[in-house]
């Protein structure tokens, strides 16, 4: 039962993913007061598991590094990611393309960070309730433990966001699936630990009408090595065919002999970004995989921290202005370097996975590979990853 104790707050943070975290650690990284007047409640306990393939782009460390940061948690740097279509291959390169990281981990991480600074976060308590009560100047929060009023929510409750769903925020079919599973490894046997490569096939795209990809990645689980294998589908065609996700992951694995436990499988669905998305109401915003990730890769975590930049910015201007309509969150997210590259993700995703006979798609290719050679992923010791800045 709910008890009756009420919670006065500014600003309460639904969510203690790479969005709530990266929102709360902007806002105390530009003043500290923040840490009394802002809590993050979520009702997972940290670390806790989170279904994802962990790639973390420099988009993300750049965001990091911004806040004073590199990343700690044990990681895979990944020099090669090889994109794969029939037999047809190129490849991005780097130092590193990306990092290959573990969800509770990094997350963990995150966490700790925000109570270094003070910050106050409530684990184990779920939200059951939201109720949007513009009239007398906020938002009511039930969870399983209290009521909780706070000037302005900011909804990082993930694809599944119950804040959209009490609120009746919906805004079609923009969803993408994913399965994955792990397999244990060693680097000796492995030649995607070795070499530090990543894989993405997109030969499903043909073989089983899917609109995305297979994946290989490296990864450390707990101190111990595994291969994250996945498959990844946009349905930036939503009207098409679901493709049959298991049967692809099988037969994708069985291509690289290795035996699919249905047991170990894992699933959720990613809201992507879209031109028409809703992303605020008065005294609400959405951030993270809640308002939208990307459609063409997948890509979250870099995405997710990027959302706590803009949405610390759009919190830090309503308060000073005593204005919480938020109009201007779209127009900030638009203009922020690495959610607009989301948008024109959109854009390309609705093309790319169109349903294309194998000769146009083998034309693509040889386009992208000459492409390819014009930018600095050609290059092997190519750095994308700015140096963390005094701001820690």
């Amino acid at each position: 039962m709910t008890s009756t104790t009420k919670t006065n707050i500014d600003l309460l943070i639904i969510g203690s993913g790479p969005a709530g975290t990266s929102t709360a650690l902007h806002l105390l990284k530009q003043d500290p007061t923040w840490a009394k007047r802002m809590l993050i409640v979520d009702k997972a306990i940290h670390p806790r598991e989170k279904l994802c393939g962990g790639g973390i782009t420099h988009l993300g460390e750049n965001v990091l590094a911004d806040l004073g940061y590199t990343i700690e948690p044990s990681n895979v740097p990944i020099k090669e990611v090889r994109l794969k279509y029939e037999d047809r291959h190129y490849s991005f390169r780097g130092d590193p393309v990306f990092r290959i990281v573990h969800r509770a981990e990094f997350d963990h991480w995150l966490v700790k960070e925000v109570e270094a600074l003070g910050g106050n976060i409530s684990q184990g308590e779920g939200v059951t309730d939201v109720e949007l009560l513009e009239d007398q100047g906020h938002v009511q929060v039930t969870t399983d433990r209290r009521v909780i009023r706070a000037k302005t929510v900011i909804a990082a409750d993930g694809s599944r966001s119950l804040v959209r769903r009490k609120l009746g925020i919906n805004d079609g079919h923009y969803v993408a699936r994913l399965i994955e599973t792990l397999t244990p490894e060693t680097t000796e046997t492995s030649w995607e630990f070795k070499d530090g490569v990543a894989v993405f096939d997109f030969t499903q795209m043909t073989s089983h009408q899917l609109q995305g990809y297979y994946w290989d990645f490296p990864s450390i689980v707990e101190g111990k090595t595994f291969m994250n294998r996945g498959v990844f589908d946009s349905r930036a065609q939503p009207t098409r065919d679901k493709a049959d996700l298991k049967q692809t992951l099988s037969d994708s694995m069985s291509d690289r002999e290795r035996e699919l436990d249905s047991k170990s499988i894992k699933g959720h669905p990613i809201r992507w970004l879209n031109f028409r998305s809703t992303l605020s109401r008065p005294h609400l915003l959405l951030a993270g995989d809640a308002a939208g990730a990307d459609p063409l890769f997948g890509e979250g975590i870099a995405i997710a921290l990027a959302y706590g930049k803009v949405a610390a910015a759009e919190i830090n201007a309503a308060f000073a202005k005593n204005d919480f309509r938020f109009k201007n969150y779209k127009w900030r997210i638009f203009r922020n370097g690495v959610l607009f590259s989301v948008v024109l993700r959109v854009w390309v995703a609705g093309y790319a996975y169109q349903p294309h006979n194998p000769g146009y798609i083998r034309i693509g290719w040889s386009i992208a590979r000459f492409v390819l050679r014009l930018t600095p992923w050609s290059r092997p010791n190519f750095v994308p990853v700015r140096k963390p800045t005094a701001n820690g």
